[in-house]
């Protein structure tokens, strides 16, 4: 998510106290987003739906604002089975399943459309085996939008990031952009990102609107650059471990209180625009890239991309030519 990550993770007891056969099974969420957010919202909507299909035999007590760690931290514990529901980021996410990293390549998709085209008709059965083959039951994707540039100072060629130091994200697919552009990046986690800036151990990086406002990044870097080079999705799994002692009428209720995805991108992306207008006129420095600007940042990333998918790792090789003919079959 990266604000990361934004959405739901969760904890599941499955303890029946001695002769309550019916008793209700206590679901814990927790989420790194905020009360309020579109993610939480969402959990809310879900949590509701869950109890109702189960005739109150499923509940459940959210946990907000990153109360059970970090995003990689629940992604691990989920594994582990001691976290049992879990939306995150990709980012987080591809520390355990690296082929999704995949889907982070730099300039892979041209608008939203051809993103929820191929995420929704042609990629879930690509990545739900590669989750379950981790311990994790995919349940649905989720959203966190458009990846931008940001710094001290413009950033509109890849002349104006040269040799400049830049916040990288701990993912291959954020190295490899700043490698193309020419920068010399350097990895950071999300939370020292803000002591970077100040210290100018960094003069800049790359983030989702909503990530980069909410968290005040315009204070420290008022240059951002709508660059759209990359879309982080996010996702929303439960361990194995919790899913396969559920009973098949408990499962069959989780699945069908999943609220519909286009809700969520709508809510996501609606608030992006409205984050970014409120920062320009806050006094905010925005950019759009004109049409040859942005095949300029292309033409010099695009020469990087062969390597990032040779990379990656687990079965991306194969994972790589399913993600282009899904790209090809939602073109435009």
């Amino acid at each position: 998510m990266k604000l990361r990550g934004f959405l739901l993770g969760a904890v599941l007891s499955l303890t029946v106290p001695a002769g309550a056969a019916e008793a209700a099974k206590e679901l814990r969420f927790a989420t790194s987003a905020p009360l309020g957010t579109p993610w939480v919202n969402h959990v809310e909507r879900m949590i509701e739906k869950m109890s109702d299909n189960s005739g109150g035999t499923l509940q459940a007590e959210l946990f907000h604002a990153g109360q059970l760690g970090t995003e990689p931290v629940m992604v691990q514990k989920t594994v582990r089975g001691r976290i049992d529901v879990l939306g995150s980021s990709l980012t987080a996410f591809s520390t355990v399943v690296p082929e999704l990293a995949l889907l982070g390549v730099p300039f892979l998709w041209d608008n939203y459309a051809q993103v929820d085209c191929a995420m929704e008709q042609h990629l879930m059965p690509v990545f739900e085996p590669l989750f379950e083959e981790k311990g994790l039951k995919f349940l649905q994707w989720s959203e966190l939008g458009w990846v931008h540039t940001f710094g001290t100072k413009p950033f509109l060629s890849p002349d104006d990031v040269k040799a400049v130091k830049v916040r990288a994200a701990p993912a291959k697919y954020s190295v490899n952009f700043w490698t193309g552009m020419g920068a010399n990046s350097v990895v950071l986690p999300l939370a020292e990102t803000p002591s970077a800036l100040q210290t100018g151990m960094v003069e800049g990086g790359t983030l989702p609107a909503v990530t980069y406002v909410a968290m005040g990044m315009g204070k420290l870097a008022p240059h951002l650059t709508l660059s759209s080079h990359l879309h982080q999705p996010a996702a929303v799994v439960m361990s194995m471990r919790t899913w396969k002692k559920l009973s098949r009428e408990e499962q069959t209720s989780i699945t069908n209180a999943l609220v519909p995805l286009k809700d969520v991108r709508n809510d996501v992306r609606t608030m992006a625009e409205s984050m970014v207008a409120d920062f320009k006129q806050s006094g905010g420095h925005v950019y759009e890239l004109s049409p040859e600007q942005r095949e300029e940042w292309k033409n010099a990333v695009l020469p990087q991309r062969d390597e990032l998918v040779r990379s990656i790792g687990g079965r991306a090789q194969e994972i790589w030519p399913k993600i282009i003919a899904a790209k090809r079959a939602c073109a435009l």
